[in-house]
């Protein structure tokens, strides 16, 4: 008996047709899943050549000073005189400068020429002589005389008139204040002078007497 074929029921006609159906859907996934793959977003993270982020350089702050108010350079102008009036041993007095400022000092009691003791001489066969000299006893002035600070902060100037005596022995005593301007400046004249070296005493007919003298201490601020 001889089976009858249907045509809707052959499949091996259609074997290539689904073939090729199959191999279209087949690939059509394939580029469905590609796309799908590169479609996809990414983050990216920034890439930074250098890590370090360059900063330029800053110009220091400066503090500025308020500038100091220099204070004027002071002098003193030493001259050594006697208590005669008509007497002066340096008319051309030599011109020192002081570079130290020291602190008032409290100046003691004055002392009144009236109150030099009987037996005090004013003018000598021999003079007392201070250790080197005129020369060296105004350099000793110098040398130690401190410009008073509040003096010269104050512009306070003058000549300070310092008496003393030469004793026997030739120790400087009776320290005292003839004339000043200001008591600091008067204290640092004095203490200069009570802080003498003995000098040479002074002689009068073989025997050693007591001297007097005066001292002008000027006190110059330039």
């Amino acid at each position: 008996m001889k089976v009858k074929k249907y045509k809707h029921a052959d499949l091996e006609r259609k074997r290539s047709v689904f073939f090729q159906v199959g191999l279209i859907i087949a690939l059509g996934a394939s580029l469905a899943a590609f796309e799908w793959g590169s479609s996809s977003k990414s983050i990216e993270l920034p890439v930074f050549d250098d890590p370090y982020t360059e900063v330029e350089d800053m110009a220091p702050l400066v503090k500025m000073e308020e500038p100091k108010k220099e204070l004027p350079k002071p002098k003193m102008l030493i001259d050594l005189i006697l208590v005669d009036d008509k007497t002066v041993i340096l008319e051309d007095p030599i011109v020192f400068e002081s570079e130290d400022l020291g602190e008032p000092v409290v100046i003691p009691d004055m002392i009144e020429e009236d109150e030099v003791t009987m037996g005090t001489f004013h003018r000598v066969e021999k003079m007392p002589v201070f250790p080197g000299g005129e020369s060296a006893l105004l350099k000793y002035i110098a040398a130690n005389v401190r410009y008073p600070t509040i003096c010269a902060e104050a512009g306070v100037t003058g000549k300070v008139y310092i008496s003393f005596v030469v004793d026997e022995t030739g120790k400087v005593v009776e320290v005292g204040v003839a004339r000043s301007p200001d008591a600091n400046l008067s204290a640092e004249a004095m203490r200069v002078v009570n802080a003498m070296p003995n000098w040479t005493p002074g002689r009068q007919r073989d025997k050693n007497v007591r001297v007097a003298f005066t001292i002008p201490v000027n006190f110059v601020l330039e």
